[in-house]
């Protein structure tokens, strides 16, 4: 047991030395997820929280494999409101660890109009790696 608690402590140490994207509080609203993606060594699943007029979208991504080995994933996230402008698109690249739940990677917000679609995209970019996306759509309520 001492030895997993190295493991686990040397794990956070790491993510804190290399700028680690890790997950931040959802705003208070309400989340949608999409369906998760095709399985790779990754699964990816698109959010949505919506709060008021305000879109917060970002993506979870879980190792697939009870063999996976810390690495880094690279990955897009876009997201486009009714009229089709883009509220943003990153393309974060993130240490994946083996211990832990989903991830939450990168996030895009914005302020849209009550009444609004709005969708968001959530890929899995790696080299050698079967494309795997995530879609949802919601409407934005108020």
């Amino acid at each position: 047991m001492k030895r997993f608690a190295a493991v686990l402590a040397g794990t956070a140490a790491l993510a804190a030395l290399t700028g680690v994207q890790s997950a931040s509080a959802n705003p208070v609203g309400t989340t949608v997820c999409g369906t998760p993606g095709v399985p790779n060594h990754v699964t990816v699943k698109a959010c949505i929280n919506i709060n008021q007029g305000h879109v917060y979208a970002f993506g979870r991504a879980t190792p697939y494999s009870s063999t996976w080995q810390d690495q880094q994933v690279s990955f897009q996230l876009s997201t486009i409101g009714i009229t089709n402008p883009a509220l943003g698109t990153v393309y974060p690249t993130v240490l994946i660890t083996a211990i832990g739940p989903a991830q939450e990677i990168g996030s895009v917000t914005g302020d849209v109009p009550c009444g609004s679609q709005v969708t968001a995209t959530f890929t899995v970019t790696q080299p050698g790696w079967y494309p795997s996306s995530s879609t949802v759509t919601t409407v934005v309520n108020c």
